[in-house]
């Protein structure tokens, strides 16, 4: 039997992640679907008032920058 209130240990050290899944069930808020859904309205808002040619051109611009987009 697994003691859920026992440090759970990494390489880089203790892993409090791991401790909130198995002890309270919780979720990263990058894995919920209100989260992602939040974050790509908010990601997407300079794009509403950009013709077609300058969102490609500001797509482009975070591509340079590496900029990852959810789509």
């Amino acid at each position: 039997m697994k003691n859920n209130d026992a440090h759970v240990w990494t390489v880089s050290g203790t892993s409090i992640e791991e401790r909130w899944k198995l002890k309270y069930g919780w979720v990263r808020p990058s894995e919920q679907a209100e989260y992602q859904k939040k974050f790509k309205y908010y990601q997407e808002l300079p794009l509403r008032k950009l013709d077609d040619e300058a969102k490609v051109e500001y797509e482009r611009i975070l591509k340079t920058a590496k900029v990852a987009r959810i789509r």
